[in-house]
């Protein structure tokens, strides 16, 4: 009946995938460089070592495609490195990070409220609440066992007296 999706307060976490895997390409192209072309090797991972420092700075560059980015240290790695497998490999986690990150989602319904998250998905009683109060794109759980969870959550056009006295409908029971 009611679905929110919650506002992302969390650091964006392709941006610490994006800086661990460049942190990560750095070292590779020290470790397994090539004899022949030694400052090819260290001029790569000092430029992806320096990225992964600056990695916030640069995904905001590139209006936030951290895919871009990865595509682009591969590129270095490989030319360091000499290996697809290293430079695919980078470019996968990172498209398997952004894949899988999924915005929780919070559904209100007539059988009870179902929290949805990336591993999780947790349903939960009309009977376990003690009080559901939406207000200011600020939704409040109360627990009876004195737990309370508070989420932002995006913008929502549900009118918030309309959703109050459908869950305290629902309370009272």
């Amino acid at each position: 009946m009611y679905t929110f999706t919650i506002k992302d307060s969390s650091p964006d976490i392709n941006v610490v995938v994006a800086r661990s895997l460049l942190a990560l390409a750095g070292i590779a192209s020290l470790l397994y460089r090539t004899n022949q072309y030694y400052f090819i090797n260290i001029s790569a991972a000092a430029v992806l070592i320096l990225a992964a420092f600056f990695a916030k700075k640069l995904t905001t560059l590139i209006k936030g495609n951290t895919i871009m980015l990865l595509v682009i240290a591969a590129v270095i790695l490989f030319t360091a490195t000499l290996s697809i497998a290293f430079a695919a490999v980078l470019v996968l986690c990172g498209v398997l990070v952004k894949k899988f990150n999924t915005v929780p989602i919070i559904s209100i319904n007539t059988k009870g409220i179902t929290i949805t998250k990336m591993l999780s998905h947790l349903e939960h009683q009309w009977s376990e609440f003690n009080n559901i109060i939406l207000k200011d794109n600020l939704l409040t759980l109360d627990f009876k066992n004195n737990k309370l969870l508070q989420l932002s959550i995006n913008e929502s056009t549900v009118d918030e007296y309309s959703f109050n006295t459908f869950c305290s409908g629902f309370i009272g029971i």
